[in-house]
C-alpha cells in the first residue's frame, strides 16, 4: 500500500512538472499577435498592393545576456508582410496581390485605380541591461506610396515600444519582446491604416 502511494505521488508530481514546462513553453513560442481597426468600410475600385523585392531589413543590437535573450525569435518580415496583405484586404473590396518591382505598362493594362506600393520596411531591437533591469525597444519604419493614375503620396511611418523588467524576477526577453512588439504593429497598423485612406482620396479625387 505504501508502494502504491508513493507511486501514486511520483506519478502525480511528474505529470505536474510536464504541464507546467508545457504551458511555459507554448506561453514563450506563443506568435506575434496582428490587431487592426474594426468596422473598416471597404474601397471600391480596382486596387493592387505591390510587395518590392528585398525590401525588409533588420538591424540588432542585443548587447546582454540576461534575461534569456539569447532565445528572441521575431518572425518580423512576415509581420510586415501580413500587415499591409491584411490590412489591404480589409480596406479594398477588390485588390491583387503582386510581387516584383512597379512599372507604368501593369498600372494602366489593369486599369488599377489606385497601386500601394510596399517599400523599404526596417526593425531596430535594442536589447540591455541597466542596473538590475533588461531594457528592451523596438521600432519598426515602414515606407510606403500610394498611385493614382497622375499623382501619388508617398509615406513614412515610424513606430516604436518598450519594455523593462527586473533581470532576477524571471525575466525573459522572448515573453516581453512578444509583447512591445504587438504593441508596436497596433500603433503601425493603426497609422498606416489612416494614412493609405487619405493617400488614395487625394490620387483618386
Amino acid at each position: 500500500m505504501h508502494f502504491k502511494i508513493k507511486k501514486f505521488y511520483k506519478i502525480f508530481f511528474i505529470s505536474i512538472l510536464f504541464f507546467n514546462i508545457s504551458c511555459s513553453k507554448n506561453f514563450e513560442n506563443s506568435p506575434v499577435i496582428l490587431t487592426f481597426p474594426k468596422n473598416i468600410a471597404k474601397i471600391e475600385g480596382n486596387h493592387a498592393l505591390l510587395i518590392k523585392d528585398n525590401i525588409f531589413n533588420l538591424k540588432k543590437n542585443i548587447s546582454s545576456d540576461d534575461c534569456e535573450s539569447w532565445a528572441l525569435d521575431l518572425n518580423l518580415e512576415d509581420l510586415f508582410l501580413d500587415t499591409y496583405i491584411d490590412l489591404s484586404k480589409k480596406m479594398f473590396k477588390n485588390i491583387n496581390v503582386i510581387k516584383g518591382e512597379f512599372n507604368e505598362s501593369l498600372f494602366k493594362k489593369n486599369s488599377y485605380n489606385t497601386v500601394l506600393i510596399l517599400e523599404r520596411n526596417t526593425a531596430y531591437l535594442d536589447f540591455k541591461t541597466e542596473g538590475n533591469n533588461g531594457l528592451f525597444k523596438i521600432t519598426l519604419d515602414s515606407n510606403f506610396r500610394v498611385k493614382g493614375n497622375k499623382k501619388e503620396v508617398k509615406t513614412n511611418l515610424n513606430s516604436n515600444q518598450t519594455w523593462k523588467k527586473n533581470i532576477y524576477l524571471n525575466c525573459k526577453l522572448s515573453e516581453g519582446s512578444r509583447k512591445a512588439t504587438e504593441q508596436a504593429f497596433k500603433h503601425l497598423i493603426d497609422q498606416a491604416y489612416s494614412n493609405i485612406y487619405n493617400s488614395v482620396f487625394a490620387v483618386t479625387r
